[in-house]
């Protein structure tokens, strides 16, 4: 497993309070397809294939409280 970067990091834990893409970019100051990028390259690295499940594998793992 690769280690997720700092700033998909940020970007999981947004999504875990519920933000979309849009919103998220807007708070990190990125376009959402940056967002959605981010999210691509987190599940790859956790080996999951939905946002919820990336979501929860990244509090699994310790990545986010």
């Amino acid at each position: 497993m690769s280690q997720v970067t700092p700033r998909e990091t940020e970007v999981i834990r947004w999504m875990a309070e519920g933000k979309t893409a849009a919103e998220i970019g807007t708070i990190l100051g990125i376009s959402p397809i940056t967002v959605n990028t981010h999210i691509a390259n987190a599940k790859m690295k956790l080996g999951v294939f939905k946002e919820t499940a990336l979501v929860a594998a990244a509090l699994r793992n310790g990545i986010i409280r």
